[in-house]
């Protein structure tokens, strides 16, 4: 059962700024995970799900988690119940690996499942998998990372499009409201991979694991470095 959900972007300079040499995330937002990070490990969780983009579709479920890039999580992280010397470590895509370090950054030192998720997923597909991750324990907590719109061309140039001020509206009404109007799962695919959404298929993912949470507080909603970034939670 799901217990609880913090919704974070999946920016690298959230956790990665000194392995990047970059400048790091706003502290406001960086305030802002963590709070809600917290939120979720408050409901004492069995075991934490984090639900991000990648290239495939693929459930990382046991062993310990060996970083794809020298920034990656960092040792003393594992997935699921069993130990690293007893399951082949995984590769994580960054949206992930960004998800882990928030939860080693907790604190958090239970087991850990993550979920990648392509762009071309249905909701169908992407809800019931919800609902498959929130019975993989009687108390299930998610980390559900993923970008609004992306205002920037190739060559760093903003570009201003409608279209995305009015996708960042809905986003952010839906995760204050707890999608009680269904934004989600009527979110165009097409639409989503044009404007750069990286979140349609982890949030979708949220809306079918979700059916008691009752508490919803969007924390933070600005654009940063030309990413729409939310946070959110979802809790009892």
């Amino acid at each position: 059962m799901l217990v609880a959900a913090a919704i974070c972007p999946c920016l690298p300079s959230l956790t990665f700024a000194a392995e990047l040499d970059a400048p790091a995330a706003p502290e406001r937002l960086r305030a802002a995970c963590a709070e809600a990070v917290a939120v979720v490990l408050a409901e004492d969780p069995e075991i934490v799900a984090v639900v991000g983009p990648g290239s495939r579709s693929f459930l990382h479920e046991v062993g310990a988690l060996r970083a794809s890039r020298e920034h990656g999580p960092p040792a003393g992280i594992r997935l699921g119940h069993r130990r690293a010397a007893e399951a082949p470590a995984s590769r994580l895509p960054m949206a992930l690996d960004v998800g882990v370090r928030l939860l080693q950054q907790a604190g958090w030192t239970g087991p850990v499942c993550a979920y990648e998720l392509d762009d071309a997923r249905s909701w169908p597909m992407n809800g019931e998998d919800g609902v498959h991750l929130a019975g993989r324990a009687d108390r299930v907590g998610l980390l559900v990372m993923g970008n609004g719109p992306t205002r920037a061309d190739a060559d760093g140039a903003r570009r201003p499009d409608p279209r995305a001020e009015e996708i960042d509206a809905g986003i952010a009404a839906a995760l204050a409201s707890g999608d009680v109007e269904g934004f989600f799962p009527t979110m165009d695919v097409g639409l989503a991979r044009e404007l750069g959404v990286s979140g349609r298929s982890p949030w979708q993912t949220l809306d079918g694991a979700d059916w008691d949470l009752t508490t919803h507080h969007l924390l933070y909603a600005e654009t940063v470095d030309s990413v729409s970034c939310f946070v959110a939670t979802w809790s009892p």
